[in-house]
């Protein structure tokens, strides 16, 4: 029973490797961007802990597998926001501590799997450091982020890290071509590149029609570089576009963006740099600082717009695309 995807293949042998020596840590996190499916080898790892017969795999028919399918197995447990957007809550992890105060119920595993673990506040974060430092007979924590810089010094010291960032991006278009087997070579390369090198994002962009938004989205930053149009009247031609949508587009761009900027043209071929062709004559006037501003403006808007922080959405659109214009502006890098 396998719900990894093939591109991490690696890291599971590697696992397996750890947890057949009996050094697999009791505190593991997984990180890796979103798109990758990093919280599947979590899963994975957890249904494998909790299977009865498992040697290598979780078997999918035992007790304990029917149960994890389930989601209702006694000696799992998934800690999430309770709403999209939301934090992870101190009185979450409490649930943590009484979850370990109880005996296993079927294996000698009890698993908590935390996903997203940058979502945890402060008062949260601190308060599963002491799981962490001192864990119970059993106790297997598994943490899972797409933003590691995000997770506090105190909690990474306190883990194993498994890095899920690196793929094989050949794996990747195999699994992409069985996924979208409409689009040709080309095509497949194309939304790869556009997606940033994630397969599920790449699938998602295919899927939503994406890429000729991701298309769009560039010229019109061309047209606000080099001709100085307004970036709001570019802006109308994006109007009936989600915010949701527009932050993905946006993000996407902006990662390419400041890849051209380090002479790359993708996430998955580090060995063959070459700047991307349509990015090209932009590249000496990005202002990298600001670049990395917008990313970090993205996540923000859309913590405010999963909160229902009372802004309106086309105004956070508008906060983007101006942001997007300072970063068109030649300036220190």
């Amino acid at each position: 029973m396998k719900s990894f995807y093939p591109w991490h293949t690696k890291q599971w042998q590697q696992l397996q490797h750890i947890a057949e020596i009996n050094r697999l840590s009791h505190a593991l996190l997984f990180s890796g961007r979103e798109g990758l499916g990093v919280e599947q080898l979590a899963f994975s790892l957890a249904a494998q802990a909790l299977c009865e017969g498992a040697s290598v795999d979780a078997c999918g028919e035992c007790r304990g597998c029917k149960l994890f399918l389930a989601r209702s197995h006694p000696d799992f447990k998934m800690i999430s926001p309770a709403d999209q957007g939301r934090s992870i809550v101190v009185d979450q992890v409490r649930e943590v501590n009484q979850f370990y105060t109880l005996k296993s119920h079927y294996a000698q595993a009890k698993v908590v799997m935390i996903y997203p673990a940058n979502a945890m506040n402060r008062a949260a974060s601190n308060a599963i450091l002491k799981i962490l430092e001192e864990p119970p007979d059993g106790a297997l924590v598994l943490l899972v982020t797409h933003r590691f810089s995000a997770i506090s010094m105190t909690i990474r010291s306190r883990c194993v890290r498994v890095p899920c960032e690196q793929i094989d991006s050949d794996v990747a278009l195999s699994w992409l071509a069985n996924e979208l087997p409409e689009l040709d070579e080309n095509a497949l390369n194309r939304v790869f590149s556009l997606s940033g090198g994630t397969p599920l994002g790449a699938r998602e962009l295919a899927n939503n029609g994406g890429s000729d938004v991701e298309i769009a989205m560039v010229a019109a930053f061309k047209r606000i570089a080099e001709s100085g149009t307004h970036v709001l009247t570019e802006s109308k031609n994006f109007s009936d576009l989600p915010l949701s949508e527009l932050q993905r587009h946006m993000n996407s761009l902006i990662l390419r963006l400041i890849l051209a900027k380090f002479g790359l043209s993708t996430h998955h071929k580090r060995t063959e740099p070459k700047i991307d062709d349509n990015l090209q004559g932009l590249v000496d006037h990005l202002n990298l600082k600001n670049l990395y501003a917008l990313l970090d403006l993205i996540v923000e808007s859309k913590t405010l717009s999963s909160r229902q922080s009372g802004l309106r959405e086309t105004d956070l659109a508008e906060t983007l695309w101006l942001g997007l214009s300072d970063c068109a502006h030649t300036g220190p890098n």
